[in-house]
């Protein structure tokens, strides 16, 4: 069973931005690992058959340069 895991993270202003924090977590995570980016609202929904650590999508949004600010409530 899938588990979804939401994320927020702090300055994307266009499409294009979701685009390379969309790579830079599948490249991380692996081809079995959905991700979804909107930059309207900041969240990273990570969908995934085992736990996704905060950790590995914080090393991955902050290679691309945008601010991880934690699992969405």
């Amino acid at each position: 069973m899938d588990r979804a895991t939401v994320f927020e993270v702090r300055g994307m202003t266009c499409g294009g931005c979701a685009k390379r924090i969309r790579t830079a977590i599948e490249a991380d995570l692996g081809e079995d690992t959905a991700v979804a980016v909107d930059h309207r609202t900041g969240r990273v929904t990570v969908t995934s058959p085992r736990d996704v650590a905060p950790e590995a999508v914080r090393s991955a949004v902050e290679r691309t340069g945008y601010e991880f600010a934690g699992t969405a409530a």
